[in-house]
């Protein structure tokens, strides 16, 4: 009778001590390679839970959680990804995402209302593509720069004010930096500051006046898009003959700016800080890619009436990752 009560126990404390799995199974898949998981409810807290312990398809090498309520996505739910290399949050509710993890490759974050984006502070190496789009995140984590393995960084749609430039500087991989149809109006760096392996810069759709120490801080730049900005036009006087030294290809023309050629850049001689679409002169470069002295500045007038600055800003901009490596391998076009 004894050896059976401790037997009972035995079993009770280990049942008792096993942590309660909540297995997600795959709504479908696709080449048995990518696992959806759509339209549920995962819970997860900043804490270990040994009761609620969720867990991923190990066979997954691609996850795709799509219009599913995950609060938050925390440093537990990574660990509980396993050997998944890519992982993709599309739609749905995930307004937290804490992110640590040493196995994936790739993370997307895609219109999902996040708004608290969070980086462990602990060198990463592993990650090299990070897209973070059409969310309401107004603030960058300065530790993003412990992502240092970082090739491809599309922060494009979301609601950014203002960025500095020098957490990348950690990043010696970085090809494609993606900044376009945010709210920014200040972008810090220090002169000093160099992107060596950058090629691709997006910086169109924002409240920029200047981007200082452009495109310096970029040695190998080579296409970058500028267009719907409040440019001043001292600077995109000045910005004009290092451009064509620098041999950067300008991408993308100003609707607004009537009877001109592609790659042309409007600025505001003049700009109103509290009505950022007060209507004034325009000008534009005309042949930034052609001989400094065949260059020049246009006054040009304004004659279709722009959209408002947030409904610019609220239209789709999808970003994938394979049109950033396309661009990188040079197979974009204007």
């Amino acid at each position: 009778m004894h050896s059976l009560v401790v037997l009972f126990l035995s079993v009770a404390i280990g049942v008792h001590a096993t942590p309660h799995a909540k297995p997600l199974d795959c709504t479908r898949w696709y080449r048995n390679l990518t696992c959806f998981i759509e339209d549920r409810s995962i819970v997860s807290t900043s804490e270990p839970d040994h009761h609620q312990t969720v867990t991923f398809p190990a066979q997954a090498a691609q996850l795709i959680i799509d219009s599913c309520v995950v609060f938050p996505f925390s440093v537990q739910l990574f660990e509980a990804l396993g050997e998944t290399a890519f992982l993709t949050l599309k739609g749905g509710y995930v307004p937290v995402v804490t992110f640590r993890s040493n196995r994936l490759h790739s993370l997307r974050i895609d219109h999902t209302n996040l708004h608290d984006f969070t980086v462990s502070p602990v060198e990463n190496r592993n990650l090299n593509t990070l897209i973070v789009t059409g969310n309401p995140l107004a603030v960058l984590p300065p530790t993003i720069r412990y992502l240092t393995g970082l090739s491809i960084l599309d922060l494009s749609n979301n609601e950014l004010e203002s960025v500095s430039l020098n957490w990348f500087a950690s990043m010696g991989n970085l090809l494609v930096l993606d900044l376009s149809a945010n709210r920014l109006a200040r972008v810090d760096l220090l002169p000093t500051l160099r992107l060596p392996q950058l090629k691709n810069l997006w910086i169109n759709q924002n409240r920029l006046r200047e981007l200082s120490h452009f495109p310096d801080f970029a040695p190998r730049l080579h296409r970058v898009r500028l267009v719907e900005n409040l440019w001043s036009c001292g600077w995109v006087q000045r910005v004009r003959a290092a451009i064509w030294v620098a041999d950067v290809q300008v991408y993308g023309a100003e609707y607004v700016c009537p009877e001109k050629v592609d790659g042309g850049l409007c600025c505001y001689d003049e700009c109103d800080d509290d009505d950022d679409e007060r209507p004034g002169r325009r000008y534009q470069i005309v042949n930034v890619n052609s001989e400094p002295e065949e260059a020049s500045v246009e006054l040009v007038a304004q004659t279709t009436p722009s959209l408002a600055r947030d409904d610019r800003l609220k239209q789709r901009h999808e970003v994938r990752e394979q049109h950033h490596r396309d661009a990188v391998d040079g197979k974009s076009t204007r």
